[in-house]
């Protein structure tokens, strides 16, 4: 398992590459003395998973690092994205603000993973209100928010060729 880092402004990205199970795993440290992430980001087969860690706050530093963090692991923007929040994940409305703008031009689908009521209220407010240019859906169970991944995936791979 080979270990590198890369820096990206004042954060440091972690990345370690497994040849064996073609994952690319990026975190991002919550500080710089901490070994705990706020958010991490592989590759897994056809698509992008982003678990948000418990208790992490989301400021615009974080958002733009987790937007960065997605282009390296895809570059063309041909992978659909899984994203989990874990328990109480915090966004600033500045992050929020960002995330809008950064998805206007969007294209890639996003299966979002609520495990709970807030965390559901959370990605149908996104979905209602800021109606994304791209397919969005929240999901409840990780074997749905797959299946439907693999449709989307599908369907890009269809409307590609």
């Amino acid at each position: 398992r080979a270990l590198s880092t890369a820096a990206c402004s004042h954060i440091r990205f972690a990345w370690s590459i497994d040849p064996f199970f073609r994952r690319v795993d990026c975190g991002m440290p919550k500080d710089k003395d901490a070994t705990r992430t706020v958010f991490e980001a592989w590759e897994e087969g056809e698509m992008l998973r982003l678990v948000l860690r418990d208790r992490a706050t989301i400021d615009p530093a974080v958002m733009k690092d987790i937007l960065r963090c997605l282009d390296l692991l895809d570059p063309r923007g041909l992978h659909p994205v899984m994203v989990e929040m874990e328990n109480l994940v915090r966004m600033s409305s500045e992050a929020r603000l960002l995330l809008i703008r950064a998805c206007r031009n969007g294209h890639r689908p996003v299966a979002y993973m609520a495990h709970d009521l807030p965390e559901r209220i959370q990605g149908e407010f996104f979905l209602r209100h800021h109606q994304p240019p791209f397919p969005f859906r929240v999901f409840g169970f990780r074997e749905e928010a797959e299946h439907w991944i693999l449709g989307q995936r599908a369907m890009m791979s269809f409307s590609l060729s």
